[in-house]
Order: structure tokens, then sequence, then C-alpha cells
């Protein structure tokens, strides 16, 4: 029987992609918290979990119709980002899906009417680099499955989902780890002003009433309590959350949604991107 061994709320802020030269230059000579975090989560934690399969909840993979499962058996080549071609570009990737356990969530989506599901083995679907920085940083040969955040999706579409994926993990023999890749609140200030807003300080987050929902939300992760979390959707919509906040609702669907009590990490400092709110969250599950 498979199980899910931990979970976290992981940034994929493209300056990571970047040297760390430039990274100070544009943090006024500190690099950003979350690259440390990213070898804090792989040495404290997944070392010791030794998981199977890393499922990526991607917010950067938008689909509308339904979730979509990349369930390839490999994926090798190079991601440069439509969104950011001069600075994320030819960041090469190479390693396994994992077909089976998509094949078994098509298979639990089919039992039901209200989770729609479609399972993609196409060998030109894009592969984004909300998958791909994560995989850059944390990827130790585990199998990979990249799973799309629907722009169209409301919060009980995604705890949906995280109900299926539970029912497909527990289905099959893996360890697995879920890995929500987005950010927080995420406005990015207008083109004619951005560049002055490239640190992590704080005082570039859009506005302070969004800087302090992401607070919020943070200590409420940070205390297990994912149902306010949850109750708070409606409120924290208004702040424009990356990907609907659709990554952390599937993983917190699949550990149970509002009886998911497991107490946060913080693995970075909050620092902001241009506008946006970035944070990593690990939440350590129980043996």
């Amino acid at each position: 029987m498979g199980k899910i061994v931990g979970s976290g709320i992981i940034s994929h802020v493209p300056t990571v992609m970047l040297p760390e030269q430039i990274r100070r230059e544009l943090n006024n000579g500190k690099d950003t918290t979350i690259v440390e975090g990213f070898h804090r989560l792989r040495s404290e934690y997944l070392d010791q979990l030794q998981p199977d399969t890393m499922i990526i909840f991607d917010t950067h993979w938008h689909t509308t119709f339904e979730t979509v499962v990349d369930g390839r058996d490999y994926y090798k080549g190079f991601c440069t980002s439509d969104e950011l071609p001069r600075s994320l570009r030819d960041v090469p990737y190479d390693y396994a899906g994992d077909p089976e356990l998509a094949q078994l969530i098509d298979a639990a989506a089919q039992k039901r009417d209200d989770v729609w599901v479609h399972v993609s083995r196409n060998e030109h679907l894009t592969v984004h680099y909300g998958t791909v920085n994560l995989v850059h940083y944390l990827h130790r040969g585990e199998k990979v499955l990249s799973i799309s955040t629907p722009q169209t999706g409301e919060p009980e579409d995604f705890l949906k989902f995280g109900e299926v994926l539970r029912e497909a993990i527990e289905q099959s023999d893996r360890r697995v780890v879920l890995l929500g890749s987005g950010g927080l609140s995420h406005k990015f200030w207008p083109l004619s002003v951005i560049r002055q807003h490239e640190s992590a300080d704080l005082e570039n987050i859009f506005t302070q009433d969004a800087r302090a929902m992401d607070e919020r939300i943070i200590q409420l992760l940070l205390a297990g309590k994912h149902a306010d979390v949850i109750e708070l959707m409606p409120e924290f919509r208004k702040f424009s959350p990356e990907g609907r906040f659709g990554h952390y609702l599937m993983l917190a669907g699949a550990l149970g949604a509002e009886s998911f009590t497991a107490t946060g990490v913080q693995l970075s400092d909050y620092e902001a991107s241009v506008g946006t709110g970035q944070v990593h969250i690990w939440f350590p599950l129980p043996a």
C-alpha cells in the first residue's frame, strides 16, 4: 500500500535559476533564502524520507477543462520560459516519470462524476518551470509526476482532486511526497516600475494588505490550522494567490482537507518577488 510521506508548499520563483552573483545584485548584496531553503528541504527531509515519487502541483501549468496529469515515461530536454526567456533559458532536465501512478489517478477519477482528469502522454506537451525549477534543486533520482493547476478551479475542485490522488497513491506501492509549486499573493508591479521592486525586501509586496494576508496564512500553516486556511479562501482570493492556491488545496485535499493538522516548518524567509509573496513551508507527517 502506497503512502504520502511528506508535503510542502514550495516557491519556484524564477530568480533561483539565476547565478548567485546576479541574485545578490538584484537583492542589495544578499542572496534569496529560497535557495538555502531548497537545500534544507533536500538534506533535512527528503534524504531521510527517500520517496519513490515526487508529485508536483505546478501553478505555471494552467489548464482549463480538467486537471491534467503528465503521464509520460521519461523527460529529457531544455526548458526556456516563454514568460522570461531572457533570464530563464536552456535549463536542462532529465528525469523519469511515473506512468503507473498516473494511470491509477485516472482510474480513481473515473469512479466519480465531480472530478475531471486527463492523463496526457503527448510527447510535445510543455514542461513548465514550476516543475523544472523544483527538479533542479530537489531531484535525486526519484520519479516525477507533474500535475496542472486548472485556472477554472474552485477550492472544492482542488480538494476533491486531492481525494482522488490519495486513493490512487494508496492503490500504488509508492512512497510519495507532495510538492505544491507556487507562491502566496501574486500581483506584479506595473511594467513601468517593476525594475524598482526586484529585491526580496517585504516592502516590495504589492500592497500592505496583501502582505498582511500572506503573513496570516503563513501563521495558520505553521500552526497546522488547515481548516482555517481553507475557510479563508474567499478572502485570500481577493489577493490573487498564485494558481488560485490550487497547489496548496490539492495537497491539503490529499491529506484530509479540514482534518489535516500537520504543523508547518518554515524553510525560508517570507520574501517578495516583484510584488508577489514567496515562502517554503514543509509539513512533516507522522511516521
